[in-house]
């Protein structure tokens, strides 16, 4: 089954993945079938989380070397979450416009790529049949069945 995602939305599945399987009872009611397709399916999705990460970090490097040196920045404490002095540094007066733009633009690029299209080819997940075999008592809510039935 192809289908497309939002690399936002397979951020916020990622991040629900990682969730459930924190908790180790949460898929338990689902089929071996199922837990197979749901993991062949999430590694597809966590490529690209980690595609768009990695060039988050990049972006966020570039803005750093350029910005944070001793030229266009200098040396200066914060008050640490302990109430002592941390060492920081904090761009200059002369240099913090030219900063925030450059904050602007990776944010904007990096929300232009959040709602770009991904096109995947999932295995698909029955989940009329997964939903009958489920116990009342089961582990998951309503919005754990909402993110499995994107691979429906």
């Amino acid at each position: 089954m192809t289908k497309e995602l939002l690399v936002m939305e397979c951020i916020n599945i990622n991040g629900w993945y990682n969730q459930v399987r924190a908790d180790k009872n949460k898929l338990n009611g689902l089929s071996v079938p199922t837990l197979w397709a749901l993991r062949k399916n999430m590694k597809k999705i966590a490529e690209t989380v980690e595609s768009f990460n990695d060039l988050k970090a990049s972006l966020e490097n570039e803005l750093q070397e350029e910005f944070f040196n001793d030229e266009k920045s200098e040396e200066t404490t914060i008050k640490g979450t302990n109430g002592e002095d941390t060492p920081a540094r904090k761009v200059k007066d002369e240099y913090f416009n030219a900063y925030q733009n450059k904050i602007n633009e990776l944010n904007g690029k990096l929300n232009e790529l959040a709602i770009t299209k991904e096109s995947f080819d999932f295995t698909p997940i029955n989940m009329e049949k997964e939903i009958e075999r489920l116990n009342t008592d089961c582990n998951l809510n309503m919005d754990d069945l909402d993110m499995l039935s994107v691979f429906e």
